[in-house]
């Protein structure tokens, strides 16, 4: 039979395996930061290099190379940041960084950026906005946000449209993203929000982590991010934000 430790063996032991949950953590965030910084500069020439090839009319082969580059550029960036919001969620609440922008402006620009993968999976991209909607929020945050559900409508559309809905209200402003693809079973629906965690039949190389990690960085925005599905019919994420979040502290 096992001897238990003294009280105050257990509070060391309490201790140490704190301080090394936060070293790694600390670890991963440096990690992760010192991987993304450099790819900054490779991400602004690899779209220079896409937008002179598209102007000047290269070939079709060459340009779909270098869209492809592009996609495998951000996508590893869009990996690197992820590791970092982990990193700051498991740190604590999440510390925002508010700023006023454009919304419709951003999801325009999120639209154009997953324009190449939509239509290697033979779909297409539409916006339906109100703009302009000004408000206040976390850019990197609400970015995060959007690149997540918009490619996550293209990976589980089944080649058919997606489109990217923004109304709003003097308090509040919505986010739809609609897909007509596999769709999502009752029991899945709130299980594909947790971490680590994927629908059933799920066809996905990735960490089933971007649904988990959009509605934390939603709710720390005081807002909210549900779902609406059918299976075979499609998907509708919805996301709610206050137009201030400066105002919800």
């Amino acid at each position: 039979m096992t001897t238990p430790l003294p009280p105050a063996d257990n509070e060391r032991l309490v201790e140490e395996l704190r301080a090394a949950i936060a070293a790694r953590d600390e670890f991963i965030a440096i990690a992760a930061h010192e991987l993304r910084n450099p790819m900054t500069p490779i991400v602004g020439q690899v779209q220079l290099l896409v937008s002179r090839a598209r102007r000047e009319q290269v070939s079709p082969a060459l340009l779909h190379g270098l869209e492809l580059l592009s996609q495998a550029v951000d996508h590893y960036v869009q990996r690197a940041t992820a590791l970092l919001e982990i990193t700051r969620l498991n740190a604590g609440p999440v510390r925002l960084e508010p700023s006023t922008f454009d919304l419709c402006e951003l999801v325009s620009d999120c639209v154009r950026k997953y324009e190449p993968l939509a239509a290697r999976a033979g779909s297409t991209l539409h916006c339906e906005l109100d703009p302009p909607v000004s408000g206040t929020w976390d850019r990197l945050a609400t970015e995060q946000i959007l690149d997540n559900l918009v490619s996550n409508a293209i990976r589980y559309g089944d080649g058919e449209p997606v489109t990217v809905h923004v109304a709003s209200d003097p308090a509040w402003v919505m986010v739809r993203v609609v897909d007509h693809g596999i769709g999502v079973a009752p029991a899945d629906r709130e299980r594909i929000f947790e971490r680590f965690e994927q629908a059933s039949g799920a066809r996905s190389g990735g960490f089933g982590i971007g649904l988990w990690l959009s509605r934390k960085l939603v709710e720390a925005q005081a807002g909210t991010l549900e779902l609406e599905s059918e299976p075979g019919v499609g998907s509708t994420f919805i996301m709610r934000l206050p137009r201030d979040v400066t105002a919800t502290r």
